[in-house]
């Protein structure tokens, strides 16, 4: 028996259901946009009938939600699992260990170009006030911006300006890299990048 057999059969019913039609959501939207794809269309390619999916969800904005938490979270579960197996949890890490880091996170990056495609797609439409997503992307920048600095913080001058340079950076790569249509090894350009705007800004 597989994990995956395991972890079937611990869930219930409805825990499968709501997760089948959140993985049907993330090709439709990562294709079309929040705007641009539509309950009907999900619920087919779940079996459902429209009511079927909003009982899991409420309303259309409420599943979206619901997919950026869930595919946040498994994304930092296997961030997390990495670092921790390179020995980085709870200890401060060296320059050349925090470059390691990212490395971590860029390779769990491009394992994912599905969801990378969804998040570049709906950061995009969230910068609208009126797209449910706007408040969930506002603060998960924030808090990417907030752990980037205190990551980098020990090395460089203006860790915050430093840490707004690596988001946009390693944003533009992966967008990059989707049009391109994966046509260039993103992990070795995120590592370029990213040691090259620490290194310029390192305190010696």
């Amino acid at each position: 028996m597989t994990p995956n057999d395991t972890q079937r059969r611990t869930r219930s019913k409805p825990e499968l259901r709501r997760a089948q039609i959140l993985d049907e959501a993330v090709g439709l939207i990562a294709e079309r946009g929040y705007y641009g794809f539509g309950i009907r269309e999900l619920a087919d390619r779940c079996g459902l009938t429209n009511p079927g999916v909003l009982h899991h969800f409420g309303s259309k904005d409420q599943l979206l939600i619901a997919l950026l938490e869930d595919r946040d979270r498994r994304v930092q579960d296997a961030v997390f699992s990495a670092i921790e197996n390179a020995g980085f949890v709870g200890k401060a890490l060296s320059f050349s260990e925090t470059l390691q880091l990212f490395h971590i996170t860029a390779v769990q990056a491009e394992a994912r170009p599905e969801l990378l495609r969804l998040y570049a797609i709906l950061q995009s439409e969230a910068l609208n006030e009126a797209h449910p997503a706007h408040q969930f992307f506002a603060e998960r920048q924030a808090r990417v911006v907030r752990s980037y600095a205190a990551l980098v913080e020990a090395f460089v001058a203006e860790p915050e300006s430093t840490a707004l340079h690596l988001v946009a950076t390693i944003d533009g790569l992966q967008e990059e890299w989707l049009r391109a249509k994966q046509g260039f090894d993103l992990v070795e350009e995120l590592d370029r990048a990213i040691k090259r705007i620490l290194a310029a800004r390192t305190v010696s």
